[in-house]
């Protein structure tokens, strides 16, 4: 029995010698694309050890070897700093049991930059590859071109910065549509009672702002072009983390999500051939399209249902 004892003591201190030695290894056109896959249903498989990253440098060095590795294509680059913070916040969500840990799929919108460029990302971060890169809208009250003011407040039509957990979907007045749950205490969770959702929208489109010199903006939600809405909430519904960035320095320093220095599953530092997560995706043909050229899918014939009956 001490033998069996001191066997485990070993590989367990093996295991964790080997996740603290990891080093990292250093590996267009604004226009939107998206990367069609079909997830399959995951099996159960064995959750890896976890590993305290409770060091700064050892996050960033994490945090650094993912970013370099994350294939953005043809899309726009995600600002490195933003990246970190997204990756941060979608760490300690997942590991406080907040994300569906099946999938490993993070939505990151930049609201620092200016709403006539792609600046919103789905990004797989275990195929390390963008999925989706595209316009989306602010709310009325939060500026013009640029969103500058941020609120909780019902009827404010401003947006809300700070992590979400997305969740079911449903048809309203704005069609096919995902309902938000903010995680920030006092910066979005009152997401949900506001409405605030993803929807479609003929405003969130390159023709909009070459007419206006602006993209058109919602009542406060994070509206979507037609075309790419469907693929978009379904890629993202149920359980996946939204984050929506502002340079308020207030709220960078004070979100819980961002306070915490986070841990992560020991398979995570394994080379991309070792890693096996709780998802397993099916081969499919890569698809680059525009938001043009995308097909939506025919919508059910379903009567409307205004979103505020799912809000009662």
């Amino acid at each position: 029995m001490k033998k069996m004892i001191r066997g485990f003591k070993t590989a367990t201190l093996m295991l964790c010698a080997t996740g603290l030695l990891y080093t990292a290894k250093a590996k267009g056109p604004e226009m939107d694309y998206a990367v069609l896959e079909v997830v399959a249903d995951a099996e159960p498989v064995l959750i890896e050890p976890v590993v305290a990253l409770k060091e700064v440098p050892a996050f960033n060095v994490y945090a650094e070897r993912l970013y370099k590795e994350i294939n953005f294509e043809k899309g726009r680059k995600l600002n490195k700093e933003v990246f970190f913070k997204a990756l941060h916040g979608y760490l300690n969500l997942r590991n406080s049991g907040q994300l569906d840990t099946r999938r490993d799929i993070l939505s990151v919108c930049d609201f620092s930059l200016s709403s006539n460029q792609p600046r919103l990302w789905v990004i797989d971060l275990k195929k390390k590859k963008v999925l989706f890169n595209t316009l989306v809208a602010h709310g009325q009250g939060s500026g013009e071109e640029f969103a500058t003011a941020f609120s909780n407040v019902e009827g404010s039509h401003q947006s809300s910065m700070g992590f979400f957990v997305t969740a079911s979907t449903y048809y309203g007045d704005k069609g096919y549509s995902l309902k938000l749950e903010g995680k920030d205490h006092g910066y979005n969770d009152q997401a949900f009672n506001r409405a605030i959702v993803i929807h479609a929208a003929d405003y969130v489109s390159y023709d909009f702002i070459a007419a206006n010199n602006r993209l058109g903006r919602s009542w406060g939600c994070p509206s979507l072009p037609t075309a790419l809405n469907r693929p978009i909430i379904d890629m993202i519904k149920g359980g996946t983390a939204l984050f929506i960035y502002s340079k308020n320095q207030k709220y960078l320093a004070s979100s819980k999500w961002l306070k915490q220095h986070p841990s992560i599953d020991a398979s995570e530092k394994m080379g991309a051939e070792e890693n096996t997560m709780l998802a397993e995706v099916v081969p499919a043909k890569t698809q680059m399209d525009s938001v043009a050229k995308v097909m939506p899918k025919p919508k059910p014939q379903l009567k409307p249902i205004p979103a505020e009956a799912y809000f009662q």
